[in-house]
């Protein structure tokens, strides 16, 4: 009897310390606005041609909004829609961040656009080069590397597995990585 109690507790000890410690590792990665500007600037200009609008995204402008977690992009606008009129104007888009942790990257996904001005354009104009800066912000956006973890810094290294969170606080990006114990096994 003595040794089934004691089995019993063994086990039962071990089970809460797999379940308290299912996260053996954390590491939180700090950006600043200015980085995540500087990585994200040098994608633009981006373009998009089709035989109904050229269209030119340029001078991107990077925004962290603490309500949402996402990263915010406000660029100027160049369209031109052939035979017809060009203008100019203001785009907002956000995106979130997509790890990939494999190769230790983080890059912008899942554009929503969140306003378009166009100065001088009909608003049936203003639709259609809508359409296309969305098609253009969903090719261009998953190119564009925000962030890579350093291959010769340890505690990068240890944390690559899991993308646990993204925080914006006080005008930073907060990345959370971690490593779940049973993960460190394989």
């Amino acid at each position: 009897m003595k040794h089934y109690l004691f089995s019993c507790g063994f086990f039962i000890t071990l089970l809460l310390f797999l379940v308290q410690s299912s996260v053996a590792f954390a590491y939180t990665i700090e950006l600043s606005k200015d980085e995540v500007q500087t990585a994200v600037a040098e994608y633009f200009p981006v373009k998009h041609i089709s035989p109904f609008v050229m269209l030119t995204a340029h001078d991107p402008k990077v925004s962290l909004d603490p309500k949402n977690d996402r990263i915010g992009l406000e660029f100027s606008v160049l369209a031109n829609v052939p035979g017809i009129l060009t203008g100019e104007g203001r785009g907002l888009i956000d995106g979130d961040l997509e790890y990939r942790h494999k190769t230790g990257e983080f890059y912008l996904r899942d554009p929503k656009i969140k306003s378009l001005e166009l100065y001088d354009m009909a608003p049936e104009i203003v639709a259609t080069v809508k359409l296309a800066l969305q098609q253009l912000m969903k090719q261009s956006l998953p190119v564009i590397l925000v962030y890579k973890l350093q291959g010769n810094d340890l505690k990068q290294n240890m944390a690559r597995r899991v993308l646990s969170s993204v925080d914006v606080r006080d005008g930073k990006l907060l990345l959370e990585l971690s490593v779940p114990v049973l993960s460190l096994i394989d």
